[in-house]
């Protein structure tokens, strides 16, 4: 039961309110100074993905300084924003209204998770002996103890464990690998699982094990030595981000809990009645068997009947259409509860709400004061103003006249080419020499599919006798093109190597390349011909106020700024930039 598979609604919604998770080193010493501004370590560590595997530290900090020059002209560009008052335009105040929440969720799921998930040392340290092995485990999952109890007194008594977990597991997967989980390391599940199957020996059977899923019985099937486990220094980098990921996951499941008896989901018994009293009279019989439980025709809802409150909690509540409109977007029908199981209704409107019901928190816990939350709608706010001025506010040439657009159209032929292509029928075989003998052997189109059929080892194409329709000289087809354009239509060509594989087809068709139509093309024209004048205008302005604008780049600061721990000898790297 792989925890990937298996995160709390809570940990998910961390990564979609934008939270950063191992995104580098903090840090706030100024890495570069655009007039009187400066950009410190801890914001391109926002915009900078550390986890990323890099070969060398000299690759990292070219990445990382190709992330600061962006910085740089965003910052260039939000100077110039703010001269020209751009930030009292009501466009830019509406965009950063309609997202205020999602920062108030993040700045609140940052206190509450993401500051409380930095790894010590000591952690750091267990996590990485931990990965001494590696584990192949099965797994029977069950609803109560009785249950396990009794399929685990049924092992013992010698009934086969992958034969009872194909028959009782609720871990669906079972159906198809009898509760097989593969192997797997330190991390890879949730904790109790863990806890217990690394503590066990091949061979061994567990006394049921509860975790939030239910019961598992686990089996060892195998325990060995974990071959991807290096020395500490070079792991603890990636170690670092694991621990981090691992302590979010847990930090965020038991805010998920506490959030859950805290804002306790109220659903209106009455409305869920009214529900499935009004799809009783509206169906007959017959029919209403065959309709869901879980679902209603929201075009059989009057106005009064869609704005009937179907859950509160403290702080908001769902109408009917908003609950049938979101569960039909984001639960699938076979996890969606019928109106009347009320318990398994609360949870998902709970999943359905729990940005909203986040915001709530977030104001009531006086986010909309917190400094994290105020420098996140201000960074914002410059990124739109930045935008809205090197969308709008840089100075274009006049547009493109009609011998500007001939005159690219004369300029860039293979822009506008419809490339060669080749119909043709294909028997891909592994023996060369069967290919070849096969070649001369067939004489006719309605011999060679009816050969494909039987025999050609292309994946899918037995059905429809080889044919690979028209195919152009690209890709993986390039050089059967080549020597299918050579081929006569109505012959047969090759072999052709393929990875390993012999081609031999029959060509049924070819089609030269042709130059498009000028006219249906100048609109196309025109607007590459804009893009690019866009393009060279703001290349043009960001030289220009570079120019007038006094820029100082510590390169040591950037330096300072990436895990050297992760790459060997950085005593031996050029830091001269």
């Amino acid at each position: 039961m792989k925890k990937n598979r298996l995160l709390g609604m809570l940990v998910l919604v961390l990564f979609v309110a934008g939270i950063c998770v191992g995104c580098g080193k903090s840090g706030s010493q100024t890495l570069v100074t655009v007039g009187d501004y400066k950009i410190k370590a801890d914001e391109l560590n926002e915009f900078f993905n550390a986890s990323w595997p890099f070969p060398t530290a000299q690759d990292e900090y070219d990445k990382r300084r190709e992330t600061l020059d962006s910085l740089i002209v965003m910052r260039l560009l939000v100077q110039a924003a703010y001269e020209m008052n751009i930030d009292k335009l009501e466009d830019v105040a509406r965009v950063v209204l309609a997202y205020k929440d999602r920062f108030l969720i993040d700045a609140l799921l940052e206190k509450e998770i993401a500051d409380k998930a930095e790894p010590t040392g000591a952690e750091v340290k267990e996590f990485y002996n931990h990965l001494k092995y590696k584990i192949r485990a099965s797994h029977i999952l069950t609803n109560n103890l009785d249950t396990a109890q009794m399929l685990l007194d049924r092992i013992k008594n010698g009934e086969n464990f992958e034969k009872l977990a194909y028959e009782n597991s609720i871990d669906k997967s079972a159906k198809k690998n009898k509760g097989d989980l593969g192997f797997f390391t330190w991390g890879d599940m949730v904790d109790e699982f863990q806890q217990a199957a690394f503590s066990m020996e091949a061979g061994e059977v567990s006394p049921p094990v509860k975790s939030k899923y239910g019961y598992h019985i686990i089996k060892v099937i195998d325990k060995l030595s974990n071959e991807e486990r290096k020395d500490f220094k070079s792991m603890k980098s990636s170690l670092v981000d694991q621990v981090r990921t691992y302590n979010m996951n847990r930090l965020g499941e038991r805010y998920f809990e506490e959030l859950t008896a805290k804002y306790t989901i109220t659903v209106d018994t009455a409305t869920c009645d009214y529900l499935l009293h009004k799809r009783e009279i509206m169906y007959p019989p017959q029919l209403l068997k065959s309709l869901p439980r879980n679902d209603f025709d929201s075009e059989q809802l009057d106005r009064n009947e869609k704005e009937l409150v179907i859950a509160t909690w403290d702080g908001g509540q769902l109408t009917v259409n908003e609950y049938l409109t979101l569960a039909r977007k984001q639960v699938p029908k076979s996890v969606r509860p019928d109106f009347d199981n009320y318990d398994s209704l609360a949870v998902i409107v709970f999943r359905l709400k729990m940005s909203d019901i986040l915001a709530v928190e977030a104001h009531r816990q006086g986010i909309d004061n917190d400094p994290r939350y105020l420098n996140k709608v201000k960074r914002f706010k410059e990124m739109t103003m930045a935008e809205t001025m090197r969308d709008d506010s840089i100075p274009l040439p006049p547009p493109p006249d009609e011998g500007m657009s001939r005159q690219y159209y004369d300029d860039h032929p293979d822009e506008f080419t419809i490339p060669a292509k080749v119909h043709i029928h294909e028997i891909l075989l592994s023996d060369e020499l069967k290919a070849r003998k096969l070649k001369d052997k067939i004489k006719s189109l309605e011999e060679f599919k009816q050969s494909a059929t039987n025999m050609t080892e292309r994946t899918g194409k037995r059905i429809g006798g080889g044919d690979l329709g028209y195919v152009q000289r690209v890709g993986t087809f390039l050089d059967v093109f080549d020597a299918a354009w050579k081929t006569p239509v109505g012959g047969i060509g090759g072999p052709v190597a393929i990875d390993g594989k012999y081609s031999i087809f029959y060509v049924v068709d070819k089609i030269d390349s042709q130059l498009k139509d000028y006219l249906g093309q100048k609109r196309v024209i025109i607007q590459r011909i804009v893009d690019q004048q866009k393009k060279e205008a703001f290349k043009k302005w960001v030289e220009q106020r570079k120019k007038s604008t006094p820029i100082v780049i510590n390169e040591d600061a950037l330096w300072s700024t990436i895990d050297m721990g992760k790459y060997a000898a950085p005593d031996t790297l050029d830091h001269s930039g």
